[in-house]
């Protein structure tokens, strides 16, 4: 999404909207419908899919209304797939994907953090790949292949480093510091712990990063990863330090829906060295929480926990409440995991037909009806890469102007059905050869020319295809009583050299054009290739003929 593109307006909106995420402010969702408004006035589709999924992503992050999380998700992706914006597209995916964990289903969420990767192919400078890898760990770590998460975390945090302009950049950072660290302390190396609690205290030193998440109310995940990190590598002073800190944050707090798995495992940890009061205190306060979000999954797991809280303290009464609600939740989160394996197979049923469906549009859109070559705007998408590619390698790229000789008579005398099917037979000699040689690209340009770009290619190279297709286009023998053989001929004119930085398309195709003018002046059929845009003397001198 390039919001540079746009007006004062929609630049001033995107940028109050990245703020309020940044410090996950309760004003993001309002600045988010703001945001929306605009988008829906000028009705741009990759616009729109912008700001929908930015409302999604704020009801997940700054709220409980978990119904409109899912419905503006859903027309985010609609817009998405049909903008063809796959970085924010993959975001989606990694926010469904987050969705089916909290609702206990691991294997769906595997599925949509993958297809999100797939997603990011071929996009360059994006740290979304990172979070779908966090995002992958996680379910390695809670499967218990702890060897593995750390690898994929250690994969999230190189992508993730690779755009420090995502507005939750070192948040992202801070979180693949502590999950590092959780990983470090389940493989029991406590020197690579130590080495994790160092980088988060760099970057609590660090004047860029929003302090709210390391030292904030809602920085539980930091406090959690300190507290246990430092009572596992010894150093009491800071465990105190950090579990105080900690206690007070949780026992006074609602709790947002990312952190729920990082206090039932800071409730555990608790247990296990006897801090059973703290845990009594917290474990009731949650239930406030959980009540607002409503996802059975984590009530289930909230019973779980209640069950192992007073098995550990020998209260049996409360511990058979708690194993009934363990068996209520779990039948309901099994009605609702089902719910969610409909909804989740509906939509990939329905994004698998758009994404039919665009490439069909897409394909109408870069290919001419009727010779099935390349159009003029499929010419300008493919050039532009061509260019860059080849400029930015020193390589060679040749363009081609193409055309018919005499094709208005032509068209007069034997009528406009055999016109058609003449282009079509011209255009079949091109395919032919761009089929065999991969660095050969046809285009119809439009009425009877056709444009050929050679990729990395020497003047006699490209002189030799071409030569190729004058006589192609020869053996075809299609009568034409107005040419000197009495068959369709083409002439061909050809710049070939290295792009400049300043060179684009339009430079190519000038001097391409005033090649094919001096053929048409002096003799039809022929090629010519120049190096350079302008006719000059010189440069027909230099110009190879055949």
């Amino acid at each position: 999404m390039n919001i540079e593109k746009y007006d004062y307006e929609v630049q001033t909106l995107n940028n109050e909207l990245l703020t309020n995420r940044g410090s996950m402010s309760n004003s993001y969702i309002n600045a988010c419908n703001r945001f929306l408004r605009k988008a829906k006035s000028v009705d741009d589709p990759s616009l729109l899919g912008y700001a929908y999924y930015h409302l999604a992503d704020a009801y997940y992050l700054v709220s409980t209304d978990y119904r409109k999380f899912n419905t503006n998700l859903l027309k985010a992706i609609e817009y998405l797939q049909y903008s063809g914006d796959k970085e924010y597209l993959a975001r989606c995916y990694n926010l469904l994907g987050i969705d089916s964990l909290n609702h206990g289903s691991p294997d769906l969420a595997l599925d949509y953090f993958l297809t999100g990767i797939k997603c990011c192919d071929g996009l360059e400078n994006s740290g979304v790949p990172g979070f779908l890898e966090f995002n992958i760990g996680q379910i390695y770590y809670e499967s218990g292949n702890i060897k593995q998460a750390l690898k994929s975390i250690q994969s999230a945090y190189k992508n993730i480093r690779r755009n420090e302009k995502e507005s939750l950049y070192y948040r992202n950072i801070l979180y693949c510091y502590c999950f590092e660290a959780d990983c470090y302390m389940q493989l029991n190396k406590p020197d690579s712990v130590k080495k994790c609690l160092m980088a988060i205290d760099r970057l609590e030193q660090n004047p860029k990063v929003n302090q709210e998440y390391i030292n904030g109310d809602s920085a539980i995940t930091a406090a959690d990863i300190r507290a246990r990190g430092y009572y596992f590598i010894g150093d009491m002073v800071n465990f105190q330090k950090y579990v105080s800190k900690l206690l007070r944050m949780i026992q006074n707090n609602k709790y947002p829906l990312d952190n729920m798995e990082d206090i039932f495992g800071m409730c555990r940890f608790l247990i296990s060295i006897g801090w059973v009061d703290e845990v009594v205190r917290i474990v009731k306060n949650t239930e406030r929480s959980l009540n607002d979000l409503n996802i059975h999954n984590l009530k289930k797991e909230h019973a779980k926990l209640k069950c192992e809280l007073y098995e550990s303290i020998g209260n049996k009464a409360e511990r058979v409440k708690a194993l009934e609600e363990f068996y209520r939740y779990s039948i309901e989160q099994e009605k609702e995991r089902q719910a969610n394996y409909k909804f989740f197979t509906e939509l990939r049923y329905k994004l698998s037909n758009m994404e039919k469906e665009n490439i069909t549009l897409q394909k109408q859109a870069t290919t001419d009806s009727l010779t099935g070559l390349g159009n003029r705007y499929g010419l300008n998408k493919y050039a532009d890469c061509a260019f860059e590619k080849a400029y930015s390698e020193g390589k060679s790229l040749a363009v081609e102007i193409m055309d018919v000789d005499n094709f208005k008579n032509f068209n007069d005398t034997y009528g406009h059905q055999a016109g058609d099917d003449c282009l079509t037979h011209i255009a079949d000699v091109i395919k032919e050869l761009s089929d065999k040689n991969k660095s050969i690209h046809g285009f119809r340009y439009g009425g009877d020319e056709f444009v050929i770009i050679y990729e990395d290619m020497t003047d006699d190279e490209v002189m030799n295809y071409a030569r190729v297709i004058r006589e192609k286009v020869i053996e075809k023998h299609i009568d034409n009583k107005d040419s000197d053989l009495g068959i369709v001929t083409v002439s061909q004119g050809i710049r070939n050299s290295i792009p400049r930085k300043t060179n684009k398309l339009w430079d190519y195709m000038y001097a391409a054009d005033n090649a094919l003018y001096e053929v048409k002046r002096n003799t039809k059929g022929e090629v010519v290739l120049l190096h350079k845009a302008v006719i000059s003397q010189k440069s027909l001198d230099e110009a190879t003929h055949i």
